[in-house]
């Protein structure tokens, strides 16, 4: 299975190309560019703002970049399983020290009695 950055770069490529293309086969039937609205500007400019978006993607750069991962699957699984690694060391030295609190507690109070 591919990152979710390649998908979200074919998607953001594709539908530029799209639209190009339909920019392209309107052009060719003869619409003219200064009707109002003007939306083969509208269309063309979207057109390449989403390849913009692909290409700065695939580069690992611009606004979308840290919004869609660009990991392997075995980099996630380590980083996944390094992270739950963590989590376990972590309750377990909660687990001594609570255990300690305990303990002192437990001897504080029958120093008390």
């Amino acid at each position: 299975m591919h990152p979710p950055a390649v998908a979200a770069r074919r998607l953001l490529i594709g539908t530029g190309v799209g639209l190009l293309l339909g920019v392209g086969f309107a052009l060719q039937s003869g619409r003219s560019v200064s009707e109002q609205p003007p939306m083969a500007l509208v269309f063309a400019a979207t057109a390449l703002l989403m390849l913009a978006l692909g290409w700065s993607l695939s580069k690992g750069v611009g606004p979308l970049a840290h919004r869609f991962s660009d990991e392997t699957d075995e980099a996630m699984a380590k980083r996944v399983k390094a992270e739950i690694d963590e989590v376990h060391r972590s309750e377990a030295v909660n687990a001594k020290w609570a255990r300690l609190e305990a303990d002192v507690l437990a001897k504080d109070l029958g120093e008390q009695e």
